[in-house]
């Protein structure tokens, strides 16, 4: 009965009617019940409901089974972004207990959310990068002990801009005297980080001091040198008649990290830097933004924009 293969045939035959069976019965919720207490069949998944607790129907199935179509991230920006009138931005904005802006705090509440690169540059290969060692620094008693957190200073600076210029990696003595001259962490705080005067209580975390001191105000507004006298223009436009440019650090710290702009584009020091008008419309300098699309375009019609009258907080 059948040729001397046929056991093999038979087997064959058995296994793959088996097979039927067993895919059939697992279609089956009750066949599947039965059938998980001898095979490892998962147990039947709940049939999707739809919003009034129905079966949805097989579009919504289909459509729930997609990804959510959410924005880049830099599509859809803070509402901060919107103002540009210092007094709206500055009631927005955070205040620390001495009562000065707290930029580390608007970042990580998300009131504001500056972006890691240029338009049109590669996002940095760590984005979010934080160095966390958070350093202690002995004070003369331990409640002028200094924290230096190094993982707040990362989310905005490259490090690059303290090491090794301004802070060698080891066995680097600071004094609050330095501070106080402009050295060392004086640098940035109390030129565009907070005031080191009424600052104590973010590094010297023990000391008690009364809250809300100090204004919020907005540090870092440079009114540039103008570095030799232009004689004039094919628009007629005597350069020297226009007030010297303020860069304003506040606008353009509720969009972009410091490390976006320091150290490629610009060196952080005084003095370091020779910008010129053929240099930004030629897309260079502040022309890698103020093209007319990322950000107005700086050139005739705009020169109010950067050329103000010198103010108080604008040092020259």
């Amino acid at each position: 009965m059948g040729s001397p293969g046929g056991g093999v045939l038979d087997r064959i035959t058995w296994r793959r009617l088996l097979l039927r069976v067993t895919v059939v019965a697992v279609a089956l919720p009750a066949c599947r019940q039965a059938l998980g207490t001898v095979f490892d069949v998962p147990p039947p998944k709940a049939a999707p409901q739809g919003p009034a607790g129905t079966a949805a129907g097989s579009a919504t199935t289909a459509a729930a089974a997609l990804p959510a179509l959410v924005p880049p991230a830099d599509t859809v920006r803070p509402l901060i972004e919107g103002f540009l009138d210092p007094d709206s931005v500055r009631a927005r904005l955070p205040r620390d207990h001495a009562g000065n802006i707290d930029w580390v705090r608007a970042l990580r509440d998300s009131v504001i959310r500056p972006r890691q690169s240029l338009p049109g540059r590669p996002p940095p290969p760590t984005p979010g990068f934080q160095f966390a060692f958070d350093f202690w620094f002995p004070g003369p008693d331990t409640t002028f002990d200094a924290r230096f957190p190094h993982s707040v200073h990362t989310e905005w600076l490259a490090c690059q801009q303290c090491h090794p210029r301004i802070f060698p990696y080891r066995n680097t003595p600071v004094k609050m005297a330095d501070v106080f001259q402009g050295k060392f962490c004086g640098e940035c705080h109390g030129k565009v980080a907070y005031p080191v005067l009424t600052g104590c209580e973010r590094c010297h975390t023990r000391l008690s001091m009364p809250a809300d001191r100090a204004k919020p105000e907005f540090i870092g507004s440079v009114q540039l040198s103008r570095v030799k006298t232009d004689s004039g223009n094919a628009a007629g436009v005597e350069v020297d008649q226009l007030p010297r440019a303020t860069f304003p650090h506040w606008v353009h710290r509720l969009r972009y990290r410091c490390k976006v702009c320091h150290m490629d584009v610009f060196e952080p020091r005084a003095g370091s830097n020779s910008v010129t008008m053929r240099d930004i419309s030629e897309g260079r300098a502040c022309g890698l933004c103020h093209d007319g699309q990322t950000a107005f375009r700086a050139g005739f019609g705009a020169c109010d924009r950067c050329h103000l009258p010198a103010t108080p907080t604008a040092p020259s």
